[in-house]
């Protein structure tokens, strides 16, 4: 009896003492981080924006091109409403600092106490509400290792993917977000089950797959017997067509969601984006007879705007700009800034934007950037381009009429302009006018001061611009930024791209090259090719030495029109260094080459042989050489007929099969020197009879020292 009795007074003891500890723990730490946490996430609204009970704003995709760019280096875009901006973080960054702390007391000194599981999940969302991804990872694996089973394992679950997500880290996203799933099922968690299913469609459609996009909500669809969860589910999966764009199947699915037991929101929204669907099919009666008695219907009030949004996007597409501008000065004046009207303005700011009417299009995307909807980001981005480009422009404009007409402008101003042209290239470029740009930076490098070292931005940007387009052009640009402004950044940055060592100003090598270069542009071609074949002959693993073949290559090729000493270098570039850029540039060239040597048809990849064009219009700092009359085809050699189809690759491959083909590879009678101007592409190729005033390619110097 007695010792029942002691081991009943331990039990009381122990119980008596984890109550005492649970009560001290969370009067004094964990009910304070609680209050701390609804306090920052009522600061910047975030619960208020997940949890207002309003239709949901679904937009078709739009392909703009600044919307890659702009989200190309940081998190995926469908992850961008979780980010916290540094604006809305500043004034509850404290409070999140001292739930961090508050927790890690709680680990420290009441990690027996039952809300370990609570705190190490608050900590979790003060990280990731400080866009702290990899600590917030950290702590959701904590708790999950901890408390697999816990009532709040859903919720980390989901944070832990969301973390993965936003870095990028989309293969692990995606298990964490199939373990989420599950977890969801287990406990009931249907909030965390939608909003998984939710991302797992975003991902999917982020990777081009609809397929997996659309399958969880099929799938969950057919486990449920929850006819209220389905119909929500039911229109999540017809919001995916509706933004792929395929209206039809949308429309299709919209009318599903009836066919379970909506909610009284789900309803409306399902009547809503029939009527939209049918608007975008053409079928605007349809469309309008549906909203005309959602209008009608007093049930529905507290929704109106979404009714006349509907209008006003059916008055657009329809092109009436009467009966829009009546229903959008109505709404004006009837509703506040609402997500629906909002993303109605963003679509008539892409029309007058695609029409040309860039003032107009401002007026709209600033608008539509009024409330956060799918296409807030698109529009304030836009809306700042085009303010931008208005500005510049004004600044610009003046000063570049006077600098064109020749009249003396001073250092001061040229700067000035020379910063303003630039910033209109970059607007330009990142609104997708790649020719404008291009044209804007150009500028801004002949504008800016010789001697500020801003002109290497400049230059180094023109260069940057059109090197998809015109390699040559590009790499005479960055040699000539290496040369005027090698300690700029952007110099460094051009050295660095062409695997120059820092010390390239005391490399022989490199010094080599640009004498060779300098040569060339004074028209010392003996001498010059001397020295870039010595660059080759002396040090072959330089990084300097493909670019020192394919201007040897350049020079035969496009001055001295020995297409035959040209061939030599290319095919010597393509030999030893077939990862160069500048192997890739000529390939055709080469391919091109042999094939019409060969005697045989050109082949159809081959018809338009690409060739390295020269710029067009002077470079600051080069020399333009005269460019090469444009030809007519000649077809007649083309046509003729022949058995045998010949394939420049298996030379590639076997270099020796040339001399084991000759026979059949040259025709004698192209040996031919040709007099006249070339009246075919085929004739350019055809050997020339030697100048004593040009140089020959010295094959036995080509072999380099080891």
């Amino acid at each position: 009896m007695k010792r029942i009795t002691l081991v009943a007074i331990a039990f009381l003891y122990f119980i008596g003492c984890k109550h005492y500890d649970n009560f001290t723990t969370y009067f004094n730490t964990y009910y304070n981080s609680q209050r701390l946490m609804k306090e920052a996430e009522d600061e910047f609204e975030y619960q208020e924006e997940k949890l207002k009970s309003q239709p949901k704003i679904v937009y078709p995709e739009t392909k703009l091109q600044i919307v890659d760019s702009y989200f190309q280096q940081g998190p995926p875009p469908f992850m961008q409403e979780f980010i916290i901006s540094p604006r809305k973080l500043q004034p509850v960054k404290v409070k999140l600092d001292s739930i961090i702390i508050k927790g890690s007391k709680i680990l420290s000194y009441h990690s027996k106490s039952s809300f370990v599981e609570g705190s190490i999940y608050l900590m979790a969302k003060s990280y990731f509400y400080k866009n702290e991804w990899l600590p917030s990872q950290i702590k959701c694996s904590e708790l999950i290792d901890k408390f697999p089973d816990g009532d709040l394992s859903p919720d980390a679950h989901l944070l832990f993917a969301e973390n993965l997500l936003i870095q990028k880290k989309f293969y692990s996203g995606k298990t964490i977000l199939s373990r989420t799933v599950d977890i969801a099922w287990q406990k009931g968690r249907y909030d965390i089950l939608s909003e998984a299913f939710r991302l797992q469609a975003e991902l999917a459609l982020y990777e081009n797959d609809i397929e997996d996009a659309i399958r969880p909500y099929k799938q969950a669809i057919a486990q449920s017997d929850d006819d209220e969860l389905n119909a929500s589910w039911q229109f999540d999966l017809a919001s995916i067509y509706y933004r792929l764009g395929k209206f039809d199947k949308a429309l299709e699915n919209f009318k599903k969601v009836r066919s379970f037991s909506p909610n009284y929101l789900t309803t409306f929204s399902s009547y809503y984006y029939e009527a939209l669907c049918y608007i975008r099919l053409g079928k605007y009666n349809e469309g309008e007879k549906i909203l005309g008695e959602l209008k009608e219907d007093g049930k529905w009030e507290e929704w109106k705007e979404y009714t006349y949004s509907g209008l006003m996007l059916s008055a657009l597409i329809r092109n009436d700009s009467v009966e829009f501008r009546k229903l959008e000065r109505f709404t004006d004046s009837t509703f506040k800034t609402t997500p629906p009207i909002t993303v109605v303005y963003y679509e008539k700011g892409l029309i007058e934007y695609n029409k040309g009417n860039y003032n107009e299009a401002r007026k709209y995307f600033a608008r539509a950037r009024n409330v956060k909807t799918p296409v807030y980001n698109t529009s304030d981005r836009m809306f700042t381009l085009l303010n931008n480009w208005e500005q510049k422009y004004k600044f610009a404009g003046p000063l570049l009429l006077r600098f064109k007409k020749g009249e003396e402008i001073g250092d001061t101003m040229r700067l000035f302009l020379a910063g303003n042209l630039y910033e209109l290239g970059r607007t330009f470029e990142q609104l997708g006018f790649k020719d404008s740009s291009s044209y804007y930076f150009k500028l801004a490098y002949e504008v800016s001061p010789p001697n500020d070292t801003n002109t290497a931005r400049y230059l180094y940007a023109y260069a940057r611009i059109t090197s998809e387009e015109n390699l040559f052009v590009s790499d005479s640009l960055k040699e000539l930024l290496i040369e005027k402004y090698p300690r700029t950044e952007y110099g460094k940055a051009v050295l660095k791209e062409l695997g120059y060592t820092n010390y390239y100003l005391v490399d022989s090598t490199f010094e080599m090259y640009l004498s060779g270069l300098q040569l060339l542009k004074n028209k010392e071609y003996n001498f010059g090719l001397e020295q870039l074949k010595r660059v080759y002959v002396f040090n072959a693993n330089h990084p300097i030495t493909p670019k020192a073949l394919y201007r040897i290559g350049v020079a035969y090729e496009r001055e001295l029109k020995q297409y035959d000493s040209a061939f030599v270098y290319y095919k010597k570039l393509l030999d030893e260094y077939p990862g160069s850029e500048y192997a890739k540039d000529v390939q055709l060239s080469v391919s091109y080459y042999l094939a019409v040597q060969s005697g045989q048809p050109i082949p159809d990849s081959l018809q338009t042989p690409v060739v390295p064009q020269r710029p067009t219009v002077p470079i600051k700092g080069y020399e333009i050489m005269p460019q090469q009359q444009q030809i007519l085809p000649d077809t007649e050699k083309q046509n003729k007929e022949g058995s045998n189809q010949f394939n420049p690759i298996d030379y590639f491959k076997d270099p020796s099969k040339i001399i084991k083909d000759a026979k059949d590879l040259f025709n004698p009678q192209s040996l031919t020197p040709k007099v006249e101007l070339p009246k075919s592409p085929l004739d350019e190729f055809k050997p020339k009879t030697d100048s004593s005033n040009t140089p020959k390619p010295d094959v036995e110097k080509l072999e380099p020292k080891k």
